[in-house]
């Protein structure tokens, strides 16, 4: 359960995003907010207390993971719309710029993300999990032995699963239908609690676990 004050805090800057004229203050904005969540556990009550969408929070995080420069191009090219900015990253690069062309005269924004969201279905375009996900494809340029390594480490953290074991395993070999998100998710709480970290009690550096944490973003 999220905390009262974070609530407010995150009603504060709420409030400024919506009110926000300049993209380099909407992306200062989102960019504290969701640093506010960090967890999706939160979102739907979050989303209730502002009167907005847990889908809405979740567009929110992947923008706030866009470099502050890619960020604020789609923001300038949408008007400084969050909504079309979220379309707009989801279009392939030569697709954005036709349709930048084609519908520059638009002057409507409700109008253009209706026209921005059909276009995109009319694509049906396979998008690569980097572009669903940005923070699960780090994870997946890291070598198998890393995951290997973490498996091991993973047999002498208190009451972890032996079938949780195998699956973060799974991710040391060819095995299919490995599951992402649940890796981000783990890596993401152990990190919270302290089981992966650069160093041990000795001092010694921990290697795969400075990849993680490296690939994550979580130092």
């Amino acid at each position: 359960m999220i905390t009262k004050s974070k609530l407010h805090e995150i009603e504060k800057l709420w409030k400024k995003l919506e009110k926000s004229k300049s993209s380099y203050d909407t992306v200062d904005f989102v960019k504290k907010i969701i640093s506010l969540l960090d967890s999706e556990d939160y979102f739907e009550e979050t989303a209730d207390f502002l009167h907005t969408t847990t889908l809405k929070l979740r567009h929110l995080t992947v923008l706030s993971l866009l470099d502050d420069k890619k960020f604020i191009f789609l923001l300038e090219l949408a008007s400084n719309n969050l909504d079309l900015c979220f379309l707009f990253y989801r279009f392939p690069e030569e697709e954005l710029t036709k349709f930048i062309k084609v519908n520059k005269r638009v002057s409507s924004i409700e109008k253009l993300v209706q026209i921005a969201a059909d276009r995109l279905d009319d694509l049906r375009v396979d998008w690569k999990v980097e572009q669903d996900n940005p923070w699960i494809a780090p994870l997946q340029k890291l070598d198998a032995d890393v995951w290997k390594a973490l498996a091991d480490d993973s047999k002498t953290w208190i009451n972890f699963k032996q079938s949780n074991t195998q699956k973060i395993n799974r991710f040391s070999n060819n095995a299919k239908n490995k599951d992402w998100q649940w890796l981000y998710d783990l890596c993401v709480q152990k990190h919270t609690q302290g089981f992966i970290m650069e160093k041990d009690n000795k001092g010694k550096k921990i290697e795969h676990h400075i990849e993680i944490i490296k690939a994550l973003s979580l130092s």
